[in-house]
């Protein structure tokens, strides 16, 4: 499906009011109004620098791959490593790529599929204490759960009362994340004690993750053995960087998706029938193996339609490093492209019933043929999120041997209002009433 691009170059400027203003009211909202007001590119002009946001997949394509090379991450992930460090996430050229083919092991197809014991009893570990007819908190359990498997997955072993204090922690620095978004030296930020207090809490976790030597068989097979064995490609403070990276967005992310996915099915009760039927004939009474979560392509469509509609990552940057032309805009040295999977995979050019959730639109046969970046949840290019195939197949068993236990019904009549921050979590924790099935 090919949409006609409404605007090949940014004809009208908004004023750094306008875009302040918007903003702060509803970043989602904004960027919305910008492309339905403004077309497929809008210049953005502020004090410092220019700001072009575009809202079409041959643009997006453009930046993230096409001219990759001359764009790197955005003022915001940039001023991100006064809390991540230099590790994968926040490093760039060169550096990135030797970090990205060093770790790329560890996510490999095969070595996914050896995770995936460890996730199944993760979860049933988790849900065996709940209670049939209980209102469960899933923004909590999710978190928890995710996290857990994180920490088993990667670094072979959970040490004692980390869950409860890498939550604590994440839930201050997500607070305080504007904080490390200021222009202000990185020493200033540590002068916030709560700011402080969490930084070094997640530091001592990390180091904790790098010299537990305990559960030596699951370590052989973590990401913590790949970093150590590495001894010529990272240095100290890098595999701090990168167990701490992902530490944090090895489970943040995917507990969010998670925790969209049963906002919609509480609320979309014929779907979660459709799903619970395919898993009662996929697994019947089995643990998902590596096969099974093939079979399973409607959990699978459920997850990429929360995806679409919930994404996460729901904006993104990228500073130029040269001039250069996207469209027919010049794009100027240290100008930023901002790009928004939210607008993006809400734009009805590229879907039909844009606003409907509707995971059937993934098993169209034959399929339609959609640009590549007019679904981009999880990036794309030579930055695309590393652990991509982690995230989907965590989902997908989460969902599969949850539901096929448990029934969810919503607390509230409308569902979650997404709030956009680091991430694009639920305005108020998402709580359902569970049934055992």
């Amino acid at each position: 499906m090919q949409a006609k691009i409404i605007s090949n170059k940014a004809q009208t400027k908004v004023t750094p009011f306008q875009f302040t203003w918007r903003m702060l009211n509803n970043p989602l909202d904004a960027l919305t109004y910008f492309a339905q007001t403004y077309g497929d590119m809008t210049h953005i002009q502020l004090p410092k620098r220019n700001f072009y946001f575009v809202n079409h997949p041959q643009f997006i394509e453009d930046v993230l791959v096409k001219q990759h090379a001359n764009f790197v991450k955005g003022p915001s992930i940039q001023r991100a490593r006064v809390i991540l460090g230099e590790g994968l996430l926040t490093s760039e050229g060169k550096e990135h790529l030797a970090q990205r083919r060093a770790l790329q092991p560890a996510f490999y197809r095969n070595k996914i599929e050896e995770y995936l014991p460890l996730m199944n009893e993760n979860i049933l570990h988790h849900t065996e204490g709940w209670e049939n007819h209980s209102t469960i908190d899933m923004t909590e359990e999710m978190m928890r759960l995710t996290l857990n498997i994180a920490l088993w997955s990667f670094f072979g072993n959970a040490p004692q009362d980390s869950v409860e204090r890498v939550s604590r922690s994440m839930k201050t620095l997500i607070r305080l994340f504007p904080l490390a978004q200021l222009p202000l030296p990185d020493v200033t930020r540590m002068f916030f004690p709560k700011f402080r207090q969490a930084k070094d809490d997640l530091d001592r976790i990390t180091q904790s993750l790098i010299n537990n030597q305990s559960q030596v068989e699951n370590v052989k097979r973590a990401l913590i053995q790949i970093l150590k064995e590495e001894n010529n490609q990272f240095s100290e403070s890098q595999i701090h960087a990168h167990t701490l990276t992902f530490l944090l967005a090895g489970h943040e992310t995917t507990a969010l998706l998670l925790t969209w996915c049963w906002d919609m099915l509480a609320h979309h009760p014929h779907v979660q029938e459709k799903l619970q039927n395919e898993v009662d004939a996929v697994l019947e009474n089995r643990l998902p193996t590596a096969d099974d979560i093939q079979k399973l392509t409607y959990t699978t469509s459920v997850v990429k339609e929360t995806l679409r509609m919930r994404p996460p990552a729901w904006a993104m940057g990228r500073q130029a490093i040269e001039n250069c032309i996207v469209g027919e805009q010049e794009i100027k040295a240290g100008d930023v492209v901002l790009m928004s999977q939210w607008v993006m995979q809400h734009d009805s050019r590229f879907y039909d019933s844009a606003l409907q959730f509707r995971p059937e639109r993934w098993l169209l046969n034959p399929k339609p043929s959609l640009p590549r970046y007019a679904y981009f949840p999880f990036g794309g290019g030579n930055r695309v999120c590393i652990g991509e195939h982690f995230a989907m197949i965590e989902a997908v068993t989460a969902l599969a041997l949850i539901a096929r236990h448990w029934k969810v019904k919503p607390i509230n009549s409308k569902m979650a209002i997404p709030k956009p921050s680091v991430t694009l979590r639920p305005r108020a924790n998402v709580k359902v009433l569970i049934e055992k099935r």
